[in-house]
């Protein structure tokens, strides 16, 4: 399987699994009534970690988190690719090492927004919608589309190199 053929599969699953998570944290946010002036605060909160608390008042921390949320989903699909190619086996099994990996993703994030000094705790009922969102909104998507693609790129190599 051919470097672009994975970068692909990463790219393309990471914008999906992206866009998936989002709907589904956007709906969760709607569901409890979320102010709608508040629900961007999520994108702001990411640009946050990299700009710090200054980009609360930063009227380009929407764009600019938005960006950087699907270059981190991205670059968590690529990942998956990326460890497909030593454990194979992940391919067929989509759902369980999608569920998996969204667990990986969620307990690393954590880490990172903690050595980032961006971490606190959230409430119960947030956590598990996090998790819930990480592993089956994220992970599973990430999973699910980078094992067709990548079964259809090693099945048909003749069609995926155009």
């Amino acid at each position: 399987m051919a470097l672009r053929d994975q970068l692909k599969a990463g790219l393309i699953a990471g914008i999906a699994a992206g866009v998936v998570i989002e709907l589904f944290l956007f709906a969760m946010q709607l569901a409890w009534g979320t102010p709608p002036e508040k629900l961007a605060a999520d994108f702001v909160f990411i640009a946050a970690v990299l700009l710090g608390p200054g980009a609360y008042a930063n009227p380009a921390a929407v764009p600019l988190g938005i960006v950087l949320h699907f270059c981190v989903a991205v670059g968590w699909a690529l990942g998956y690719v990326y460890l497909v190619r030593s454990q194979p086996q992940l391919l067929s099994r989509p759902w369980i090492s999608g569920a998996a990996y969204g667990l990986v993703v969620y307990v690393f994030m954590e880490i990172i927004l903690i050595t980032a000094g961006q971490y606190h705790r959230v409430a119960p009922g947030l956590f598990a919608t996090q998790l819930v969102a990480h592993v089956f909104f994220y992970g599973v998507p990430v999973a699910l589309i980078a094992s067709r693609l990548l079964r259809t790129m090693v099945a048909h190599p003749s069609t995926s190199s155009g």
